[in-house]
């Protein structure tokens, strides 16, 4: 069986030391800039490279992201971090988008490409284009099951990482926008703010007879645990087997790390699962969410969520029998060890959550520092509480300490094995040769000349002791041969001296193996390779309208204005639609979703091929190499897969697209800069509530109005039933899909028709109108503001016309002025 890697996450480099000193194989982290976790410690050049010395001399791999999404006017800059990057010797970059992969392998010779779970990958045909495109492993969306791993590893032949621990995002990683449309925080760019943690109401769109469902977490995911299923995961053909956390602190690095170590090597020895209650206890104090085995292995959807909390909630310690007012102390009887120190939480019926660090607790009126399993103690705390009140331990004060010094200063659990030769010969120099087992190599000889022996002479033995005492070095001494001559002395303090001179040397081998030199990249060469680019913007051409409509009404109302393209997501009716569209001689494109699954490809291929499309609007990027080398049909990016720079259009048109919508992320300004090359359409979504996110679970999940039929839901897709209302009082739509995933759009829609003046100075061939869960007199208000304003905006003809007012209550400008940071 081909070798696992567990590989861990790094937020500071107190982080990899306790990731490396507990097992890892391999870290992952980030710089300052371009990676997904702005708000982590993160690490500064000159800490990054001594992290990535520290790993290499233990044999330990570092991985850095650069998983954002980025923009033209940060390209020069991101070639010269990853030079630097390149040059301290990191072993990957993991990337998200699909330019800056472009980039790094136009410019990076020999950096290994790993492709982010940001890029939400699921299916076998959008990962074997990023394979031929240079990747050499792709991070798999978390969404996916043991059995669709397999299918993909057997159709791929990639390395694959997956997730097996930590935080989960609710929604698919690289799709979601909640965070960027509401609050300016894109999850693209590295910033989330976590709506999916907060509270919502969930309400009835369309029946006032239903009433809303009361306050909850209806959108914060349990955290996955798969340490007793661990030998399940690496039957499936994985490479490397994720720890997610780079926001956590290293005591709960050390803890994960150290337990799926033991979990990993535990099944590669013995062909078991560890399932250990000491372990598992441990790594449910030292952080959980509740804990689930996730669409990995299958939880139901009730299992993938904690409607209750979207934080710690540590260890059950029992209930409050009763609460002293005056003394301030409640009573309780534990149901586990406890100290003086340790952190408590009181979960009541109220909104308030009292808890803190235990100061004072009582055992029949008298002061202790500890209690135990079984005892009936008093613990001081303010705060509302009531009896029957739930207590959690969140926070093992032992526990921690005992983690610290896994990673101390003066200890070195990482050894790397070494070999060696040593030849003593009297009037001659000592003679150590010390080798590991990646090619490095260190000679070394004494000044001092061997004697000849007046007292006692040199043995075998005492001159190997000498040379295993290796101490708080990250090395181990396997085997060494000695030729010692008899009779022959030499100071014990010259041969300690050159093993330490040999280590030494060794260290610096082992950490400038792996430096690379190439100079600073000029802008010229970064540029080279881009295609041939409009010279001349088109101002005053009339732009194509198109609009994207997944119901069979609604379609029929658009049809009633002047339309050049229909994108129709709806299967069930989409031979329907085709009829209409044909009749009416529209062009209907398939509208693909932007998540594919291996088993959903087959079913929507037998589809697909009885329906005479004229195209496909692809939401992902497996149905590209479908539409361009099976049916030869004219293929348009959509805007889940992030167009946001000049470098991922042209990758997608070395994929053979014909067409791009601009990432909804963009501002006016940085769209502007976009360099397109002619024959490719460019589309602006000028119209329309905006998908916010694309989830496996429903909402409805872990209330009582969803009968878990998920499949069913599937059979009655884009009907806007319900809502979620968030604290501010926004209610975002949600619906199912064709494929019985749930996408949840933005409260508001997008509307930027009375502003197509400001669009006139950018290359956009096509504007694009959204409708979602429009009435008809909605639709047919948005057709005519639409027509009215091009006319007025790009006919040269306008003296009978004048720009449409917006009659629209409540809209949004999305990103068009304001942009992400």
């Amino acid at each position: 069986m081909k070798e696992i890697e567990l590989l861990a996450p790094a937020g500071s480099y107190e982080a990899l030391v306790a990731a490396i000193q507990n097992g890892a194989d391999a870290i992952y982290l980030g710089g300052m800039v371009f990676g997904a976790r702005a708000y982590a410690t993160n690490f500064d050049l000159e800490t990054l490279e001594k992290a990535v010395d520290y790993a290499h001399v233990r044999g330990v791999k570092v991985y850095v992201t650069i998983n954002t999404l980025v923009k033209d006017r940060e390209i020069v800059e991101l070639v010269d971090y990853v030079t630097k990057l390149y040059n301290m010797g990191i072993d990957a970059v993991i990337v998200q988008d699909l330019g800056v992969m472009k980039l790094i392998n136009e410019l990076f010779s020999g950096l290994e490409i790993h492709c982010s779970t940001q890029m939400a990958l699921h299916n076998s045909q959008g990962i074997m284009m990023l394979k031929k495109a240079g990747a050499k492993r792709v991070v798999l969306a978390r969404e996916l099951s043991i059995k669709d791993i397999r299918e993909i590893t057997r159709n791929t032949g990639i390395e694959i990482e997956v997730f097996v621990h930590g935080a989960l995002c609710y929604c698919y990683s690289g799709l979601c926008l909640m965070s960027s449309l509401i609050g300016g925080r894109s999850g693209n760019r590295g910033r989330c703010a976590q709506p999916c943690r907060r509270t919502y109401e969930i309400l009835p769109l369309k029946d006032d007879k239903t009433s809303k469902i009361q306050k909850a977490y209806y959108m914060s995911t349990r955290d996955l645990k798969t340490i007793e299923n661990i030998g399940k995961i690496i039957e499936s053909g994985v490479t490397s087997l994720k720890i997610e956390g780079r926001m956590k602190k290293p005591q709960y690095v050390a803890s994960i790390v150290r337990s799926y170590r033991k979990s990993i090597d535990n099944y590669m020895l013995n062909k078991t699962q560890l399932n250990q209650e000491a372990t598992v206890k441990e790594i449910t104090q030292i952080f959980n969410r509740k804990f689930t085995k996730g669409y990995l292995l299958n939880s139901s959807p009730e299992e993938m969520l904690n409607v209750e909390k979207p934080n710690n909630r540590g260890i059950f310690l029992g209930r409050v029998e009763n609460y002293d007012g005056k003394g301030k102390k409640f009573k309780i009887k534990i149901l586990e060890d406890i100290r003086q120190g340790d952190g408590i939480e009181i979960w009541s019926n109220k909104s308030e959550n009292p808890g803190g660090i235990i100061n004072k607790m009582y055992k029949e009126n008298k002061l202790i520092h500890e209690a135990k399993k079984g005892d009936i103690i008093e613990i001081q705390l303010f705060g509302t509480i009531n009896k029957g009140d739930e207590v959690y331990k969140t926070l093992d004060l032992q526990l921690m300490r005992d983690l610290e010094k896994t990673y101390s200063h003066d200890i070195e659990n990482r050894k790397v094995k070494i070999y060696g030769e040593v030849n003593v010969e009297r009037g001659m120099p000592l003679k150590l040769h010390v080798w590991d087992m990646e090619g490095n190599t260190v000679h070394k000889e004494t000044e001092t000349i061997v004697e000849e022996a007046e007292k006692v002479p040199l043995t075998a033995k005492k001159l190997t002791e000498n040379l295993r005492k290796l101490g708080n070095t990250p090395f181990q001494l396997e085997d060494m041969k000695v030729e010692l001559q008899s009779n022959v002395a030499l100071p014990i303090s010259i041969i300690n001296q050159v093993r330490r001179e040999a280590i030494e040397e060794l260290v610096k081998l082992r950490i400038n193996k792996s430096k690379r030199m190439i100079k600073p990249i000029e802008q010229s060469k970064i540029f080279e390779n881009q295609r041939t680019l409009h010279t001349k913007k088109r101002h005053t051409t009339l732009p194509k309208l198109s609009a994207k409509v997944d119901g069979i009404q609604q379609l029929k109302n658009i049809l009633e204005f002047p339309i050049d393209r229909i994108y129709y997501g709806n299967i069930l009716d989409l031979q329907e639609a085709v009829k209409i569209c044909k009749e009416k001689g529209v062009e209907v494109y398939y509208r693909s979703p932007s998540i594919l699954k291996d088993k959903d490809q087959e079913k929507l291929r037998t589809i697909l091929h009885h329906c005479s499309l004229d195209g496909i609007l692809a939401g992902e990027l497996g149905i590209i190499d479908y539409g361009k080398n099976i049916v030869d049909l004219p293929v348009i990016a959509d805007t889940t897969l992030n167009v946001m720079n000049s470098k991922t259009i042209s990758f997608l048109q070395e994929k053979g697209i014909d067409g791009i919508t601009i990432s909804t992320e963009l501002d006016l300004k940085n769209i502007k800069t976009l360099e397109i090359s002619d024959g490719i359409e460019t589309e602006a979504i000028i119209y329309g509530k905006l998908p916010v996110m694309i989830t496996e679970t429903c909402p409805l999940a872990s209330i009582n109005k969803c009968h878990h039929q998920c499949n069913s839901c599937s059979q009655n897709p884009f009907q806007y039933l319900w809502g979620l209302k968030d604290e501010k009082k926004a209610v975002f739509p949600f619906t199912k899909d064709n494929w019985g995933r749930t996408i949840i759009v933005n409260n508001h829609p997008l509307y930027i028709i009375d502003k197509m003046d400001d669009l006139k100075e950018l290359y956009i061939t096509s504007f694009r109108l959204d409708f979602t869960d429009e009435e008809p007199p909605g639709i047919r208000r948005i057709m005519a503001d639409c027509w009215n304003n091009m006319k007025y905006y790009y006919d040269e003809n306008t003296n009978n016309h004048k720009p449409y007012e917006n009659k629209i209550d409540r809209f949004t400008r999305g990103h068009y002025y304001r942009g992400v940071e």
